[in-house]
C-alpha cells in the first residue's frame, strides 16, 4: 500500500463537520490502496466530541502533539474543570474571539506548528511515506506539512475546507497578517502537487486569485455522504410534523430571519399549531437569544450537539430540514450537511443565494424550495408549501446522487492524486 501522512487539527474525539472529513477520507483511503498516519492535537476544549465517529478511525496510528493554541492553554487551566472550561468557550461573545484570533499570526492554532512539527520530523525519519498532506483550517496544519514536504523533499498536498486568506469572514486582521498570510498561502500552493476543494467556485477562485498554473494540479473534492452511516438507523417519528436544522450558526448565518417568518405567519394566524423547529448544535449567545426570545419560543426546541450517528437519525426521523447561508459571501458555500439532506431524501427549505453553488446542486436534484436567507416573506411561503405538501404526504421526486458518495469522491480523489504524483 501506499502511505500518507496526514496533517489535521481537527480529528477524534473531537466531533464536528471539521472532523468527519479527514477521518472518512482516511477511512477510505485505506479502501483504495492508501494507509495513513495522522498527527493531531493533543488536548484542547472544543465545542463537541464524537466517541462514535472515533470507532470509524481507520489510521494505521494517530499520533497527538501537544499544543500552546488559546484552546489547549485554556484546557491546562481548567484541568478536571471541565463544566467550568465550557462556560469559558461558549459564554464568551464571539466578537470577543474573533479580537483574540486576530492577535496571533496566520491563524490562533499556531501555537501548535512546533510540536506537529517536531512529530513529523520523527515519524518521517522511521516511516516511508509517499506524500504529506494538510487539510485546512485551521492554516496552521497547511504550514505544518510544508515544512514537512521540503525538509524531507516529499509530494504536498494541501485540502481546502474552508479559504484561507480568500475567507470573507476574517475580519478585524492586522495589515501585516494579511500580507504574511497571503505570502504563505502562494509558497505553499506552489510546492503543492495536488489542490482539492470542497467545491467548485472555491476551485475557480483559487486559480483566480493565485494563478492558471494552479487548474492542472487542483481537484474538486465535495464532502458528500457515507452510505454505510445511513445503514440500520431507527427511525422515530413524532406526532407533530418536524422541520430540523442540524448545524451551528456562525459568520453572516444566522436564525433572525426564519424567526421573524414564524412570528409573521403566528401573527397572521398561519403558523400550524403542530409544527415543531427542532435546532441542533451549540449555539453561541448571540444565536440562541434569537431561538429563545421570540413569540414562538414553545414550537422551537433546542438539543445541544449530538454525535454524527445520533445526528443522522433525528434527520431521518424528521419532516423536513432547514438550510441557512447567508447572501453575503455565500454564493461559493457548500456546508457539508447538504450532501447528507440530499440523502436523506426530505423536502428542503434552503434559505440560501439563489445563485450560488449550493442552489445549483439542490436543483441539479429537484430540490427547489429555496430563497434568500433574509427574505422573510419567501421564508414563509415556502415554509407552508412544504409543511402543507408534507401533510398530504405528496410524493417528492427528489434525486439522492450516489455519485456524491464519500466513498466516490475519494475514488476520483485518488485517481487524480496517482496521475498527478507518478504519471506527469
Amino acid at each position: 500500500m501506499k502511505k500518507l501522512l496526514l496533517i489535521a487539527y481537527f480529528y477524534p474525539p473531537l466531533g464536528g463537520p471539521g472532523v468527519q472529513r479527514p477521518v472518512k477520507l482516511v477511512k477510505y483511503l485505506r479502501k483504495f490502496g492508501w494507509q495513513t498516519d495522522v498527527i493531531t492535537v493533543k488536548n484542547i476544549v472544543f465545542h463537541s466530541y464524537d466517541a462514535e465517529l472515533a470507532k470509524e478511525d481507520a489510521a494505521n496510528s494517530v499520533i497527538r502533539a501537544a499544543s500552546l493554541d488559546p484552546m489547549a492553554v485554556l484546557k491546562k487551566l481548567t484541568k478536571n474543570k471541565a463544566s467550568h472550561s465550557d462556560n469559558i468557550y461558549f459564554g464568551t461573545p464571539e466578537k470577543i474571539k474573533k479580537f483574540i484570533r486576530n492577535l496571533f499570526p496566520i491563524d490562533e492554532k499556531i501555537g501548535w506548528l512546533p510540536a506537529a512539527y517536531k512529530a513529523g520530523k520523527k515519524l518521517i525519519k522511521t516511516e516511508k511515506y509517499d506524500a504529506v498532506m494538510a487539510t485546512i483550517g485551521p492554516y496552521t496544519n497547511a504550514l505544518v506539512a510544508y515544512k514537512l514536504s521540503r525538509k524531507f523533499n516529499l509530494s504536498l498536498i494541501i485540502d481546502y475546507r474552508d479559504h484561507w486568506t480568500l475567507n470573507p469572514h476574517l475580519k478585524g486582521q492586522t495589515r501585516f497578517n494579511k500580507i504574511h498570510s497571503k505570502r504563505w498561502e502562494s509558497r505553499i500552493l506552489g510546492q503543492a502537487s495536488v489542490i482539492t476543494a470542497i467545491g467548485q467556485t472555491m476551485q475557480n477562485e483559487l486559480i483566480e486569485a493565485f494563478g492558471e498554473q494552479l487548474e492542472s494540479k487542483s481537484k474538486v473534492m465535495f464532502n458528500g455522504f457515507d452510505e454505510e452511516d445511513f445503514e440500520n438507523i431507527e427511525i422515530k417519528k413524532s406526532e407533530k410534523t418536524v422541520f430540523s436544522y442540524i448545524g451551528n450558526f456562525y459568520g453572516y448565518r444566522t436564525p433572525e430571519f426564519f424567526i421573524k417568518a414564524m412570528e409573521n405567519l403566528k401573527k397572521n394566524g398561519k403558523l400550524p399549531n403542530d409544527l415543531q423547529i427542532q435546532f441542533v448544535g451549540n449555539y453561541y449567545p448571540e444565536s440562541r437569544k434569537y431561538l429563545t426570545v421570540n413569540s414562538v419560543s414553545k414550537q422551537i426546541t433546542i438539543l445541544d450537539q449530538v454525535e454524527h450517528q445520533e445526528a443522522l437519525r433525528l434527520l431521518m426521523s424528521c419532516d423536513a430540514v432547514l438550510l441557512f447561508i447567508a447572501s453575503s459571501a455565500g454564493g461559493g458555500i457548500l456546508t457539508g450537511k447538504i450532501f447528507e439532506y440530499l440523502r436523506s431524501g426530505k423536502p428542503i427549505l434552503a434559505m440560501i443565494p439563489a445563485d450560488g453553488e449550493a442552489a445549483l446542486l439542490l436543483k441539479e436534484n429537484a430540490q427547489n424550495f429555496i430563497c434568500a436567507m433574509e427574505d422573510v416573506q419567501s421564508i414563509e411561503e415556502n415554509l407552508i408549501k412544504i409543511y402543507k405538501a408534507v401533510k398530504n404526504q405528496t410524493k417528492f421526486d427528489f434525486r439522492q446522487p450516489s455519485e456524491l458518495s464519500r466513498e466516490n469522491q475519494t475514488r476520483e480523489f485518488v485517481e487524480f492524486m496517482d496521475q498527478r504524483l507518478w504519471q506527469k
